[in-house]
């Protein structure tokens, strides 16, 4: 049961791995999720709509792990986050994690982005980021804000390095880069700067998102259809 209540922080990447990429429109990503001993244990998906005046990330992740039969932990939440060019100007996102409910309302007052939580009541900077994969000021030292608890978290950004991943027997060139804050998270960015792969480290066990299919309005990504085997696995701790 413990390892099953390890991917309960999955949602809490503390990642910004890379600026997002210049694609005009509506793009839609769906991850598999995936635990190094119970398998597919869910999936995670992330619509990206982007016009001139916002870009609107909506993230919705679903996780089961059974065992015997028996359901022992289940985690499903959904997350909106706003922003006006690099600025964070709304953040909303219920989660219902092994029978919690949480709950995270944050939006942007003067220079200051506000948030009222389930976790309690946080200020922080103007300049705060999400914790996504998808957005990135820089590497070194950030603040982001907890899409699923609210709550703010000091992080240092590293990598940045081409890495090589196996994906359908084909070796792909993605950046690497490593986020260090209350937990660690890693993620991989193809060419277009879209992540195809992401991970969380909780007590010890990697728990990846890998990239399985990406609909959009511009040409499709460098891993149109990825399937989670294809991957070379980690070993069960951290990197």
């Amino acid at each position: 049961m413990t390892r099953a209540r390890a991917i309960a922080g999955a949602m809490s990447l503390s990642v910004m791995a890379s600026a997002a990429p210049a694609l005009a429109g509506q793009q839609v990503y769906t991850y598999s999720v995936v635990h190094p001993i119970y398998g597919e244990i869910g999936t995670f998906t992330d619509t990206i709509d982007r016009t001139p005046e916002a870009t609107r990330i909506d993230s919705h992740l679903l996780v089961t792990v059974t065992l015997l039969g028996v359901v022992a932990y289940r985690e499903e939440s959904d997350a909106t986050e706003v922003l006006r060019g690099n600025r964070l100007v709304s953040l909303q996102s219920v989660t219902n994690k092994g029978g919690r409910h949480l709950e995270v309302h944050g939006e942007a007052q003067g220079d200051q982005f506000m948030v009222n939580a389930t976790a309690g009541s946080f200020a922080a900077p103007g300049t705060i980021s999400p914790s996504d994969p998808w957005v990135l000021k820089r590497t070194g030292e950030e603040v982001v804000v907890s899409t699923s608890t609210g709550k703010i978290v000091n992080v240092q950004i590293s990598g940045g390095d081409y890495d090589t991943i196996s994906m359908n027997g084909t070796s792909v060139s993605a950046r690497h880069f490593i986020v260090s804050g209350d937990k660690r998270q890693e993620v991989w960015l193809d060419s277009r700067e879209i992540p195809i792969m992401f991970r969380t480290v909780e007590d010890g066990t990697p728990i990846d998102f890998v990239l399985q299919n990406a609909t959009a309005a511009a040409s499709t990504t460098t891993v149109a259809a990825l399937r989670r085997s294809a991957l070379a696995r980690p070993e069960n701790g951290d990197k």
